[in-house]
This record gives structure tokens, C-alpha cells and sequence, in this order.
């Protein structure tokens, strides 16, 4: 039977290490790098004992005391490699390496003596010869199969002169455990790299996502900023506006710092909807809208929301709700030429639903033609949806615009 090596804890603490990492596929190699090392260095550990009576029976000691030193550095340089590489034999050191099997099986059989050939460590090179099948397992198919051949062939030729009637079915058995074995070795690591791929993809594709979304919330950030200052250089701005128009940039700056010092969040700190860790986990609708509308006097704004009363929101819709409403103003002031808005909020609940909406009787637009920017698309649409909430845009060029925003009532 062909003895096996067992594992040596001796790197528990650098594996450790790199199982934390095996998730990704370098991680993998890595791992698997060290098991091989480490079944080749358990291999040798195994040889030692049997070394004094392996020279002492040996019809050639010193040949049998060269394949054994070598076997020993090659087990040596196998772990070098993994440990500075943290990757497996490249192919030509696992050519070398089977090349070196082979030649331990073959030329064994003028050092070790036939009756130590089969169940003895003494007769090691079978035992090592498993060791290398199994660290065969990543390669292609076709280069395996030449591989595991080569090693099954010698290892034939090693025990052929110690065939006889009782043993034929422990040869048999151990030519079916190289080949088998390595079978198994060889699916169980495409197996685990196929996940390993499965994991870096998806990490890329999680990466991928939270680089978007973030920057989405850095233009989120910016957007109603950006609209500040653009009318703030206007000269022909009128002075109440500027001064409301400081005041929402002083909340912006507030908001951009609180962006850039932690990069989460994005509210300004006073405004009904933020979170806290003690925060309450609904805000009325009014109050929020409320917060949307403050800053925008100069618009003639007609707030109409007494009808939504009572209305409670989740914290972080009624955030989302507030930056909308926002936004859509900021909107009407930077482009729409409007003398009046109204921003009128009911509560259907024969619909099971509340309904707010923005409507200016500025220029308006062709909803067809005009592409929308930030603040309609993402601001206002985009975000809503995350939230469960849906918004709709309708204008008629010369007749205004209208934003419609609903949610279903709490019950």
C-alpha cells in the first residue's frame, strides 16, 4: 500500500493568514501553493526514519543516499517557491519536478531492494511519488494526464520485480490511488478556483457598484451648490435673493464637509428626515416638505400642504423627499422664469397614498427633446425610486412645469 504523508502544523499561523484571503483567486494559488510544499515536506518527514536501515539494506548506499538528498531538496525547493511566489511550480519546474519522480522510481530500483519495494518507507519513492500526483492537480487536462502517466508507468517498472501472486492486488490498488487520487486532487481545484473566480468577479462587481454610487452622491452633493453659485455671480441678481441664496450655500458648505471629512453623509444638519442613532425612524410629510421649500421665497412660492397632516414618512424617504423638492426649486430658479410655484400635498386614502406637487408657470419644456440633468434625473427621479417612491415630470413649453411625487400611506 502506498504510505501517504500526514500534515505538518508548523505554518498554522501563515495559512491562517492565507485562508483569510482565499476568496480571491491569488488567495487560492497561494493556499494551495503551501499544501503542496507541505504534503512534500510531510513526504520527507516520513522518509527520515527509515534512512539508517534504508543504507544499511541498500545494494547501492551512496545512490540510494543521493536520490534520497535529492528528493529531500526538491521537497525543500518546492516550499521555497510557494512561500516567496505564493503561486505553484511554473511549468517548467513541474516538468523538473516529474522529470525527478520518474527518475526516483527508476533509478530506485538499483538502490532499493525488492522486497522493500511495496509497504515500506524504506522503498520511498512511491510514497513521493503521490505526494507530486496530487500538487499535479491545476494543470490543463491533456499535460495531466502525460504527467500522471509518466509517474504510473514508473511506479509500475519500481515494483515490477516484486510482483508475485499474493501482492498483484496491492499493486493494482496503489496504481489506482496514484491515478485516482490525482483525479480527485485535480476537480476538487478546479472546483475551488471556479469559485475563487466566482468571488473576484463579484467583488469587482460590488466595487464597481459602490464606485458608481459614490459618484452619484458626489454629484448629488454638488449639484445644488454648483446651482448656488451660478446665481450668486449673476449681477443682475435681486438682493433679497441673494441673501436666501446665502443662506441655503452656508447649509451646502455645511453639507460638502460632511461629504468630504466622511464620505457617508450627505445632509445638511439641522433639516427634518436626517439620521441619528437616537433619531426617529418616521418625520411628518409636512415638516419635510417644509425643509424642501425653506430658501425659496423669491419664487412666490404658494405652499398648499395642510392637507398632509398627519402624514408620516420613513427618515430616510422623507430625506430623499426633502432633496427632491429642493431640487426641483432650485431648478425652477435657475431656468424656468417663474413668477409663481405651488407646492400642493394631500393624503387620498381612499388611494392608500400621498401625493405631492411642484408646479411653476415658468417656460417650461419639451419633456421629448430635452434631455434631463442631475437634478431631474437623478435628485428627483433616480433617488425617489430607491425609496419606494415614484416621481413623474410633465411640461408644456410656455405653460410650466409640474413634479409629481406619491407614496403609499402608513397603516
Amino acid at each position: 500500500m502506498i504510505t501517504g504523508g500526514t500534515a505538518n502544523g508548523s505554518g498554522r499561523a501563515r495559512l491562517r493568514g492565507l485562508l483569510a484571503a482565499s476568496t480571491s483567486a491569488a488567495g487560492v494559488e497561494n493556499v494551495l501553493a503551501l499544501a503542496y510544499g507541505g504534503a512534500r515536506v510531510a513526504t520527507i518527514l516520513q522518509m527520515i526514519p527509515s534512512l539508517p536501515r534504508g543504507m544499511k539494506v541498500s545494494q547501492e548506499p551512496r545512490l540510494y543516499l543521493v536520490l534520497w538528498l535529492l528528493a529531500a531538496a526538491n521537497a525543500v525547493g518546492v516550499v521555497t517557491f510557494a512561500l516567496v511566489r505564493r503561486r505553484g511550480l511554473s511549468p517548467v519546474g513541474v516538468v523538473v519536478d516529474v522529470a525527478l519522480c520518474v527518475a526516483f522510481l527508476l533509478l530506485g530500483t538499483l538502490a532499493v531492494p525488492v522486497p522493500d519495494r511495496i509497504g515500506s518507507w524504506v522503498g520511498w519513492a512511491p510514497g513521493y511519488a503521490l505526494a507530486v500526483v496530487v500538487s499535479l492537480a491545476g494543470l490543463p487536462a491533456g499535460a495531466w494526464c502525460a504527467a500522471v502517466g509518466a509517474v504510473s508507468a514508473a511506479y509500475v517498472y519500481f515494483v515490477a520485480g516484486a510482483v508475485t501472486a499474493a501482492n498483484r492486488s496491492t499493486i493494482a490498488g496503489n496504481t489506482l490511488t496514484l491515478i485516482v487520487l490525482g483525479a480527485v486532487a485535480q476537480v476538487v481545484v478546479r472546483y475551488i478556483r471556479h469559485v475563487a473566480a466566482a468571488a473576484d468577479r463579484a467583488h469587482a462587481r460590488v466595487a464597481e457598484l459602490a464606485r458608481r454610487e459614490e459618484e452619484q452622491r458626489a454629484r448629488l452633493t454638488m449639484h445644488n451648490a454648483t446651482t448656488i453659485m451660478h446665481l450668486l455671480i449673476d449681477p443682475a441678481l435681486p438682493p433679497d435673493t441673494r441673501d436666501q441664496l446665502r443662506e441655503q450655500a452656508a447649509v451646502e458648505v455645511r453639507r460638502m464637509r460632511a461629504y468630504l471629512s466622511r464620505g457617508s453623509d450627505t445632509r445638511s444638519p439641522s433639516a427634518p428626515g436626517d439620521r441619528h442613532p437616537a433619531g426617529p425612524a418616521e418625520v411628518a410629510l409636512r415638516e419635510v416638505l417644509e425643509a424642501g421649500m425653506s430658501g425659496f421665497a423669491d419664487l412666490g412660492l404658494e405652499p398648499a400642504v395642510d392637507l398632509a397632516d398627519g402624514v408620516m414618512v420613513g427618515a430616510n424617504a422623507g430625506e430623499a423627499v426633502r432633496d427632491a423638492v429642493a431640487g426641483v426649486l432650485h431648478n425652477v430658479r435657475r431656468h424656468a422664469r417663474a413668477t409663481m410655484v405651488i407646492v400642493h400635498a394631500d393624503a387620498e386614502e381612499d388611494r392608500g397614498r400621498w401625493i405631492v406637487t411642484i408646479r411653476d408657470d415658468g417656460v417650461g419644456f419639451d419633456t421629448a427633446t430635452t434631455p434631463r440633468g442631475t437634478g431631474l434625473a437623478q435628485q428627483v427621479v433616480a433617488e425617489l425610486r430607491r425609496h419606494r417612491l415614484t416621481a413623474t415630470i410633465s411640461s408644456t413649453p410656455g405653460l410650466g412645469t409640474q413634479v409629481t411625487i406619491e407614496g403609499k400611506l402608513a397603516r
